[in-house]
């Protein structure tokens, strides 16, 4: 069997198409790390969490100075307008330059992780009220669903041919999943992705049968 996500367009009998990408996250691991996070905020601070998971630039995305300051615009007026609390995990292809820009935009009032720590990414999926990505990491938007949060896509102006990425997010929009940043911000409701589980379900029946 091949297993490939439904926007890559691969079609064929020994082809299973997941919504999104595979993953090793689990609803157990999340829950087991829910608290990881607390250590990095005042026990007096009653803010809600609105968690901020950050990509790093591809031949698709760029990272720059320009593109971040949008981003971060949208960011800032909504914890300024709504009293949050963003804290902001980075990933693998995360930039120091963008760390380092997070928090001088930020501040001291809000919680930026400088280095990559599975465990904060964890808990900020279990703690936050809305969870934000970039729109490069289909993976993070993916592993994101899993919680059945809202999640609010951050984009960045593409430079080059994205179409294979805009029907991803097209796809998790109409799945009820995700929106973009700078719309309405909403508690909505959907079915919490679990791909892995699905897929493996499936092959294990066509591998009985």
């Amino acid at each position: 069997f091949i297993v490939s996500p439904e926007h890559d367009g691969l079609i064929g009998d020994n082809v299973i198409n997941t919504k999104g990408a595979i993953h090793y996250l689990t609803e157990n691991g999340i829950d087991e790390n829910k608290d990881y996070l607390k250590k990095f905020i005042s026990k007096d601070d009653n803010r809600k969490i609105l968690g901020f998971i950050i990509g790093g630039p591809t031949k698709h995305y760029e990272y720059s100075t320009k593109n971040l300051k949008v981003i971060f615009s949208v960011l800032y007026n909504l914890i300024r307008e709504y009293n949050f609390r963003l804290v902001a995990i980075p990933s693998m292809r995360t930039p120091k330059s963008t760390i380092k820009y997070a928090k001088e935009f930020f501040g001291d009032a809000h919680t930026i992780i400088e280095n990559i720590d599975k465990k904060a990414y964890l808990s900020v999926l279990a703690l936050s009220e809305y969870i934000v990505v970039t729109c490069d990491s289909s993976s993070m938007i993916s592993e994101s669903a899993l919680t059945g949060k809202p999640i609010y896509i951050a984009n960045i102006p593409p430079k080059k041919n994205d179409k294979r990425f805009q029907k991803f997010r097209n796809l998790f929009r109409e799945l009820n999943i995700a929106r973009n940043l700078g719309e309405q911000l909403e508690i909505w409701n959907y079915q919490k992705l679990d791909e892995a589980n699905r897929i493996a379900k499936i092959i294990k029946e066509k591998i009985n049968f």
